[in-house]
């Protein structure tokens, strides 16, 4: 029985070079007890290309001249699929160079053919999958940075606007509603509630405002992510079912208790859904979420996985910004995801999207576990 199975797709058309090669990797599985290698194959660009859109692979050994494409055009090919898998290029004992030139394009290493052994193939692809993580980190953590140096400016800026428009604002709410309890026209009556109905409108954008900078005090008890988000779904039922949205849970029954704000999580939850819910209702008019719930080391991570039509490059830069939206004037206030930033980050967690145009999104939260707070008793 095995512990872990490395999935490898090899794209070569030469059968002599796939038998050796998988001849190797039966070996190499057998030499390293506790892994075996899945091995998938395709002999052309096009056939791979359909098998990545659909299957998900640890590792890819690509040989650049296939009958349906030639050189480094097939490794982009691959690449723009897939850019998060690793790439090992096989090339000829006389092509060392557009090897050297492979990695320099995305690939995480090269293979010359025919002077590959067991021992080499096997430390390649382990190397390649560990330097492809290891990007994704550094990629992942340049990022989180980026977007808190952009967000912390935004806060102080946030900070000093909501104080400077929430006197005024608690003044005209005040005074609209008690205006409703004197004898005035009727035909008043309907503007003063337009004057409070609109007035309480801004007063929630500035609270979530508020919430995005971080100004809202906790009230942390002891709960488990798996019950918010089970409750959050319960209270998004009918909508979801409504928009054709099917959800499928994997909450981890081990997860354990944390210390956190349950109404605060909950709304982080719920934008979380129906973003993704807005987003596949409108590129194509139903769509399938995931929820997954898990423990590493002593972080919660909850992922939301949908098959929308994805976010580009360009807008997972500003995803996170307050007041920023692909929909359109008129069709949200652009606060939903900035607001989830800011709850998530108030319990000192991150959150974080992978997403590429047309093969939807996986929004990511990660909270630490904290301890129940024990309080003595006052004699």
């Amino acid at each position: 029985m095995t512990d872990k199975s490395i999935s490898i797709l090899i794209i070569e058309d030469n059968s002599g070079d796939r038998r050796l090669i998988s001849e190797m990797l039966a070996e190499a599985g057998t030499d390293e007890p506790g892994v075996a290698f899945d091995v998938q194959y395709a002999d052309r660009l096009q056939s791979a290309i359909e098998y990545l859109s659909q299957n998900k692979v640890d590792v890819i050994l690509l040989d650049l001249g296939l009958p349906d494409s030639q050189g480094l055009d097939t490794l982009k090919s691959v690449y723009t699929e897939v850019p998060e898998r690793p790439i090992v290029v096989l090339t000829g004992l006389n092509d060392e160079l557009i090897g050297v030139q492979a990695v320099n394009e995305g690939a995480q290493d090269y293979l010359i053919k025919g002077q590959v052994d067991t021992h080499l193939l096997r430390r390649t692809i382990r190397y390649a999958i560990e330097r492809k993580q290891a990007e994704e980190r550094e990629r992942r953590l340049q990022l989180q940075l980026n977007l808190s140096t952009r967000l912390a400016s935004l806060g102080l800026m946030v900070e000093g606007i909501g104080h400077e428009i929430n006197n005024p604002l608690s003044s005209v709410i005040g005074f609209a509603q008690m205006l409703t309890y004197e004898d005035i026209p009727e035909n008043t009556k309907g503007d003063v509630k337009l004057i409070n109905d609109n007035a309480q409108r801004v007063a929630d954008i500035m609270n979530n405002l508020l919430i995005f900078a971080r100004q809202q005090n906790l009230q942390r008890t002891y709960i488990n992510v798996n019950d918010i988000i089970r409750a959050t779904l319960q209270m998004r039922a009918h909508a979801l079912k409504s928009n054709n949205i099917t959800v499928t849970t994997q909450l981890d029954p081990a997860l354990p208790s944390t210390m956190a704000d349950a109404t605060l999580l909950q709304q982080a939850f719920l934008n979380l859904i129906i973003n993704a819910e807005t987003e596949m209702k409108q590129s194509c008019g139903k769509g399938r979420l995931l929820i997954r719930t898990t423990l590493i080391s002593d972080t919660i991570q909850i992922s939301f996985t949908d098959d929308g039509p994805g976010i580009t490059e360009a807008n997972l830069i500003h995803l996170f910004d307050p007041f920023f939206s692909t929909r359109g004037v008129g069709r949200g206030t652009g606060l939903g995801l900035s607001v989830c930033y800011g709850i998530i980050n108030e319990h000192n967690g991150q959150i974080y999207v992978q997403s590429q145009p047309g093969k939807g999104a996986v929004f990511t939260v990660e909270l630490p576990v904290v301890a129940e707070e024990k309080h003595a008793d006052v004699a």
